[in-house]
C-alpha cells in the first residue's frame, strides 16, 4: 500500500499537458459515435486523474514546510502555468458542452455537470491568463508571509496557528496577552497585509472586468459555482443572521459571560465557554487510537477508511515553524487517497479538525468512484456540509477525547457553531463589499470591518488589542486572500449540519444513514436539490431559522 511520503513528484511539463489537452479535445470533437467520445473520455480522465494527483502532491509537500526551496519553487512554477492548463481544460469540457452526442451524454450524466461545465468555461477565460499568474503569485505570497510569522511568547517560538491554542485558557489574562501578541504580529506586518490584498482586489477586477463586468463578482461567482442561489438571496440569508442568529448568540455569550462572571466579553473572551477548557486527553498517538476506534464502530466504511489513511500517512496535523497554517483535505485521485493537514496545539480545536477534515475525506473517498466528479466535483457549501455535520455525528464517541469533560466540550462546540454563523456572514459581507467597490483604500476597507463586526457581534468588543481594534482582524482569515468568496460556504453548511445534530438526538441511525445519503450523492445535485431529496431546510427560507434557533435554544437549555 503506498505512503504518501513515498509518492514521486514529477514537474508536469507545460508543453506537453497543453499538447496532450489539444490531442484529447480533438479526438472528442472527431468522435464518430458516443461510445468512441466515451474511451476518450476515459483515456482523458486517466492522464488527468495523474497529473492532478501529481500537483497536489507538489502543494502538499509545499504546506507542510513553506521553507523548502525545492517545493516552494515547484509552487511558484505551478502557479505560472496552472491557469493556461485550466484555460486548456476548459476548451476540453467544451467538447462535452457542444457535442453532437450531448442528448445521450445528458444520459450519462446529471443535467447539473453542465451547468457547472457552462460556469467553468465562462470563468477560464483565455483573456485571464496573464491576470490569473498574477493573482497565483500574490496569493502565494500571502502564504509564505503568514507561514513566517513567529511568536515569542510564554516561552515559546509560535506560528500564527499555534498561539491560538492560548485563545481558549481558562486564564483570562493569558487569553488576552496571547491575543495582544497575535495583534502585534498582524500589525508589525501591516504594511504588506494591506497592500497583497489591495493588489488583488485590483487585479480581480482587472479579471471580472476583462470579462464585460462591472467588477470582480460576477467571475467570482462563477468561479465558487454558484449554481443554484444568487447574491440577492445570500443577502436575504444575512438579514435572517441578523434577525434570528444574532439575538441567539446574544443569549449564548449572556450564558457564558454570567457563568464566567466575565463583564464586558472582549475578542480574547469569544472562544471560551467553559469555566475549564476543554482539552483532548492523552497523546496525539492514543488520540488516533481513540479516533479508529470510533470510526469503526461508526461503520464499516468509515473505519476502513481511516485506518486506510493512518497506514498510508495521510495526516499531518502536528503544528511547527514554517508549515502552513490552516487545515485542509486534498484528494489523490489516482490512489483514491484523501490527505489531511492541520495543526493540532493541544486545544479542543484538535477534534473538531480531525473529524472536520474526516468529513471531507469521505467525501473525497466516496467522489473517487462517481464518473462525473472528475469532470464537475461537489459545490463548496455541500462539501462543508459533510464535514461540519461528521463534527456532530462524533458525538456518541466523544467521551473518548474528553473524558469527564466531555458536556464542556459540547457546549464549546455547539455554542461555536452558532456564534460562528454571525463571523462567517461577516467575512463573506466584506468581501463581497470590497469587490463591489473595488476603489476603497485599505483604511475605509477595515472601517467597513470592524463597523460590520460591531454589528453582526455587537458583544463584543477589540478594544487595546493591536491591529485588531483597528478592523483588521480579517486579515488572519487565509480564505479572503486566497479563495475569494468562499465562506458563506461555512455558512450554510453550519445551518444544514445543525439539522443533523438535531437529528442525532432524535434517532442517531436515522441520522447517519440521511448524511450517508446526502454524501453518495455527490456533486450530481445542487445543494439545494440536495436539501429537498433529504428533506432539509433550506437556509434562504425565514421559517428555516425559526426551527434552528428553536433546536439549539432547547439543547443547550436557553428557554
Amino acid at each position: 500500500m503506498v505512503k504518501i511520503s513515498q509518492i514521486k513528484y514529477t514537474r508536469p511539463d507545460k508543453q506537453q499537458l497543453l499538447d496532450k489537452a489539444k490531442e484529447f479535445k480533438q479526438r472528442l470533437d472527431n468522435a464518430q459515435s458516443v461510445e468512441e467520445f466515451m474511451q476518450v473520455h476515459q483515456e482523458y480522465k486517466d492522464y488527468f486523474e495523474k497529473i492532478g494527483t501529481n500537483i497536489r502532491i507538489a502543494f502538499i509537500r509545499f504546506t507542510q514546510d513553506t521553507t523548502n526551496e525545492f517545493y516552494a519553487a515547484e509552487q511558484d512554477y505551478l502557479d505560472e502555468v496552472g491557469p493556461e492548463i485550466s484555460v486548456a481544460t476548459a476548451e476540453i469540457s467544451k467538447c462535452y458542452l457542444y457535442s453532437k452526442f450531448r442528448p445521450e451524454l445528458e444520459k450519462i450524466f446529471p443535467p447539473v455537470l453542465f451547468t457547472n461545465l457552462q460556469m467553468e468555461v465562462d470563468a477560464n477565460d483565455p483573456r485571464l491568463i496573464d491576470l490569473r499568474v498574477e493573482q497565483n503569485k500574490l496569493t502565494t505570497s500571502y502564504t509564505k508571509l503568514v507561514s513566517g510569522i513567529v511568536i515569542d511568547f510564554n516561552g515559546e517560538k509560535l506560528p500564527l496557528s499555534g498561539i491560538r491554542k492560548y485563545f481558549t485558557d481558562a486564564d483570562r489574562n493569558l487569553r488576552k496577552s496571547a491575543y495582544t501578541a497575535f495583534g502585534q504580529a498582524l500589525e508589525d506586518n501591516k504594511q504588506q497585509l494591506d497592500e497583497i490584498y489591495d493588489n488583488l482586489v485590483k487585479v480581480r477586477t482587472k479579471m471580472g472586468q476583462a470579462l464585460g463586468y462591472e467588477n470582480f463578482s460576477p467571475l467570482g461567482y462563477l468561479q465558487m459555482q454558484r449554481n443554484c442561489y444568487t447574491k440577492e438571496d445570500i443577502a436575504k440569508f444575512r438579514a435572517n443572521v441578523l434577525k434570528y442568529l444574532v439575538p441567539l448568540t446574544q443569549k449564548i455569550r449572556d450564558k457564558v459571560g454570567k457563568e464566567l462572571n466575565l463583564g464586558q466579553q472582549y475578542v480574547y473572551d469569544m472562544d471560551v465557554f467553559t469555566a475549564v477548557e476543554p482539552k483532548p486527553i492523552g497523546t496525539p498517538e492514543q488520540i488516533f487510537a481513540n479516533a479508529s476506534k470510533m470510526y469503526n464502530q461508526m461503520s464499516q466504511e468509515t473505519g476502513k477508511l481511516f485506518d486506510t489513511m493512518v497506514e498510508c500517512e495521510c495526516f499531518d496535523v502536528m503544528s511547527r515553524e514554517g508549515k502552513w497554517g490552516g487545515g485542509y483535505c486534498e484528494g489523490l485521485p489516482e490512489y483514491k487517497l484523501p490527505f489531511i493537514l492541520s495543526n493540532w496545539n493541544g486545544s479542543a480545536g484538535d477534534i473538531d479538525v480531525l473529524t472536520h477534515e474526516f468529513g471531507h475525506a469521505l467525501e473525497f473517498y466516496k467522489s473517487f468512484f462517481i464518473e462525473s466528479e472528475f469532470l464537475s466535483s461537489v459545490s463548496m457549501e455541500t462539501a462543508e456540509v459533510h464535514s461540519m455535520s461528521m463534527e456532530f455525528l462524533a458525538y456518541p464517541w466523544i467521551d473518548l477525547f474528553f473524558g469527564d469533560m466531555t458536556e464542556q466540550y459540547k457546549l464549546y462546540h455547539i455554542g461555536g457553531a452558532v456564534t460562528f454563523i454571525p463571523y462567517g456572514t461577516i467575512v463573506d459581507y466584506f468581501q463581497q463589499t470590497c469587490y463591489d467597490n473595488p476603489n476603497m483604500t485599505p483604511a475605509e476597507r477595515n472601517t467597513f470591518y470592524n463597523q460590520i463586526e460591531k454589528q453582526f457581534i455587537p458583544y463584543m468588543t477589540t478594544e487595546g488589542i493591536p491591529a485588531v481594534q483597528d478592523g483588521r482582524r480579517w486579515q488572519r482569515q487565509a480564505h479572503i486572500y486566497e479563495s475569494p468568496f468562499y465562506y458563506i460556504d461555512y455558512c450554510f453548511a453550519q445551518f444544514t449540519a445543525l439539522q443533523f445534530l438535531a437529528l442525532s438526538q432524535q434517532d442517531y441511525k436515522a441520522a447517519f444513514d440521511k448524511y450517508i445519503k446526502f454524501l453518495d450523492f455527490g456533486g450530481t445535485k445542487t445543494y439545494v436539490e440536495l436539501l429537498k431529496e433529504c428533506g432539509l431546510a433550506s437556509p434562504f427560507e425565514e421559517e428555516s431559522f425559526k426551527q434552528v434557533v428553536a433546536t439549539v435554544e432547547q439543547i443547550l437549555g436557553l428557554n
